[in-house]
């Protein structure tokens, strides 16, 4: 399949500029570019294979009976059944159409990995609707190119309408935030280095309750926060404000709505909203911080809106 030598192959991103042009990239785009440009070498599959991790083990053919089942991918194979035979019920045509036609989603969801957290089941939503991004606290990072990547497609691809950060009160991301860590573990660093944005937020936020806790805190270590702990709502709260700001002055939506202003019109507005789900009865509320192009009034929410300091 492959030949003795590497295939090269350039990949060529173009950027396309828009009136009136809007501020110069930040300096981490360059390393973007580099990757986006620089030729591709794939290796022959015999060298790829020489240096593979060999195989924990493998499946032969399965005669098993249903005990036999790993318990909880039973549990996810039935619940597939009991979705498919849901879908062909109540929404008859909808994934086929869907397959054949893509998908035209109005919203972007950045919210939290947390298995609590399921999109669709929060709002009742069909397949279709929100195209996600998760990953701990629901980060923006304009640093990291997955981020980029995502919100870039949302935007310039799928049209999106709504880009929403959706933070839930409990995350352990969060709470991490609030302790040190107490192992150097590659895990722990690894976790520790994603939440530093949240830590910064909690070592500088001058919300009282955020405020408070820094000072009690200064000479003790600080434990692990309970699900009710003000501080730790208030900051998951002010965490998802951050990232409603960072993806709002982010080159994507700056470049969009400049846009949008030097043609004069409304198509392809799009606003960013950040909001707050609660874990313990499936409730959303609206923190109020929502965003939009330049000139254009933000519709009040449906949602209830939470007042924070």
């Amino acid at each position: 399949m492959y030949g003795s030598d590497c295939i090269k192959r350039a990949i060529v991103c173009n950027n396309a500029s828009v009136p009136p042009p809007p501020p110069p990239p930040p300096k981490h785009y360059e390393a973007f570019r580099d990757v986006c440009t620089r030729p591709l070498a794939l290796l022959p599959l015999s060298s790829v294979t020489a240096h593979s991790t060999p195989l924990a083990g493998h499946r032969t053919k399965s005669t098993c009976k249903e005990t036999q089942f790993f318990p909880e991918i039973l549990e996810l194979f039935k619940g597939n059944e009991e979705y498919m035979a849901e879908m062909a019920n109540e929404n008859p045509g909808l994934l086929a159409t869907l397959a054949t036609e893509g998908q035209k989603p109005p919203f972007m969801l950045v919210d939290c990995s947390d298995s609590r957290v399921n999109e669709q089941g929060i709002f009742s939503a069909k397949p279709g609707t929100m195209f996600t991004a998760g990953n701990i606290a629901n980060q923006f990072d304009e640093a990291d190119l997955n981020s980029n990547a995502v919100l870039s497609f949302a935007v310039g691809t799928l049209k999106v309408k709504h880009v929403v950060v959706m933070g839930h009160y409990g995350c352990g991301g969060v709470a991490a935030s609030m302790v040190t860590s107490s192992t150097a573990s590659p895990a722990d660093i690894a976790v520790n280095t994603w939440i530093q944005p949240i830590r910064q937020i909690y070592l500088s936020s001058t919300r009282p309750e955020i405020a408070e806790h820094r000072r009690n805190n200064l000479l003790v270590a600080a434990t692990t926060p309970d699900l009710h702990d003000p501080t730790f709502r208030a900051l998951v709260e002010e965490n998802v404000k951050a990232n409603v700001q960072k993806i709002a002055n982010s080159l994507i939506i700056r470049s969009h709505y400049a846009s949008i202003v030097a043609n004069s019109s409304s198509a392809g507005d799009i606003f960013i909203h950040g909001w707050v789900y609660d874990v313990e009865n499936g409730k959303v509320s609206d923190l109020d911080v929502s965003v939009g192009p330049p000139g254009r009034a933000v519709p009040p929410s449906p949602f209830p809106v939470l007042k924070t300091h």
